[in-house]
């Protein structure tokens, strides 16, 4: 009967330190994310939080093109920061667009004089990519600078170009808001052209959005920000 008391005593201790330290566990989670110091008639103002996304995972034997997590919920005055998560240089962006229709093309065609001529830059073997029209006019396709840069269009459609690593603040209201290629940080001088390694976003009005990716226009990401 000794041994079964014993048995019984050890059991509700081990249950009553596995519940203490749960509770500790949950105490700590639930004061990170509320990061708030108020307590009693403490007005001290909560602190603004930053979260991280992974954009895109993977090496060179498999890429994953999705957004990790893809959908987050934040509060207004919180921010985001997006990077690229693939250990290969495989570029993403993170682009938020709102009634725009041809801004999210990589390549755009452009009419060029018949007379035009395109001269190879660093010994490269390369040419434009164009075709001529039934009426003689030439089309060339061009890379497309606001899908390759960080770039803003307002509301108003004024452009601004962002610098590399951009942390910008977010009012609602563009119709374009694109981080240009991401690269990983180690990758970022593999090009000849210097791409960003982060993006960063202040998100200040509560709502719902929607984002993705340039070049993989199936990668779609979601997040709702609270009042």
């Amino acid at each position: 009967m000794l041994v079964v008391k014993i048995f019984h005593l050890g059991i509700l201790f081990t249950v009553f330190i596995f519940t203490i330290h749960i509770s500790s566990v949950y105490a700590t989670v639930d004061a990170k994310n509320n990061n708030s110091s108020s307590t009693g008639n403490n007005t001290s103002p909560v602190k603004p939080d930053n979260y991280a996304i992974k954009v895109g995972e993977g090496n060179h034997t498999v890429s994953y093109t999705k957004y990790f997590p893809d959908y987050v919920e934040i509060a207004a005055g919180d921010s985001i920061t997006w990077y690229n998560g693939v250990d290969v240089p495989l570029p993403h962006t993170v682009t938020f667009i709102n009634d725009l229709g041809n801004t999210e093309k990589i390549g755009l065609p452009f009419y060029v004089s018949n007379n035009t001529q395109f001269t190879p830059v660093l010994n490269n073997l390369g040419e434009p990519l164009e075709e001529t029209t039934g009426n003689g006019t030439r089309i060339v396709m061009m890379l497309n600078a606001r899908a390759l840069t960080p770039t803003v269009i307002t509301a108003d459609n004024k452009v601004m170009e962002l610098k590399k690593d951009s942390i910008y603040t977010l009012n609602g209201t563009e119709k374009f808001v694109n981080s240009g290629p991401l690269l990983s940080l180690d990758k970022k001088q593999t090009f000849d052209y210097s791409f960003s390694n982060s993006f960063t976003v202040v998100f200040n009005k509560p709502g719902f959005y929607e984002y993705t990716c340039l070049f993989h226009p199936w990668m779609i990401g979601k997040l709702l920000v609270k009042p």
